[in-house]
């Protein structure tokens, strides 16, 4: 990564990391089951009943961790479903190891393959992109027969890609059928 990048990302951590979760308001009338239900359900951290305690200790408030765990509990049942961890890795979301071991094999297997299936996916576009690319020089008047010929070849190459890809996403697809019970 380059240095004016990484950078950037740093900045990005540091003032997310530096952002309250809660402001004094909600910290006084905060549903702190309700809360833990929404950050385990979204597949937060555990640690994420700290960020709340620190943003209402601001404000001389504590939090209901009990409840907040509870919460928690109740949510991750939601996000730890097989039906979730496709979801999740079709639309290339990350998992934090957040599903209690009973669930997460479920969990992981099918996010893995929705992962794979986002991945296959992003390949694909790109792909489409580098055609109409190669396709745009083509039609340029002033080539001659070996540029000509040499993108016609890489053409070929990207469209011979695709279609490898596109018979792996209908494999990905009908694999993902064959084990989802909807």
């Amino acid at each position: 990564m380059r240095p004016e990048r990484l950078l950037l990302v740093i900045a990005g951590a540091l003032v997310l990391g530096s952002c309250a979760t809660l402001n004094e308001s909600e910290c006084r009338s905060v549903d702190w089951y309700q809360l833990g239900a929404r950050d385990g359900a979204s597949g937060g951290a555990r640690s994420r009943i700290e960020e709340h305690r620190k943003a209402c200790a601001e404000f001389g408030l504590g939090a209901d961790d009990a409840a907040w765990y509870q919460g928690y509990e109740a949510g991750l049942l939601d996000y730890c479903t097989a039906d979730n961890g496709y979801r999740v890795g079709r639309q290339g979301g990350h998992y934090g190891r957040v599903c209690p071991a009973p669930e997460e094999r479920d969990f992981l297997d099918a996010y893995e393959l929705g992962r794979e299936t986002y991945e296959v996916e992003r390949e694909i576009a790109e792909l489409d992109r580098r055609a109409e690319a190669l396709q745009q020089s083509l039609v340029r008047d002033k080539l001659d027969d070996d540029v000509r010929r040499d993108l016609r070849r890489q053409l070929g190459d990207v469209y011979s890609r695709g279609n490898w890809l596109r018979r792996s996403l209908d494999r990905l697809d009908r694999e993902w059928r064959r084990r989802s019970p909807y």
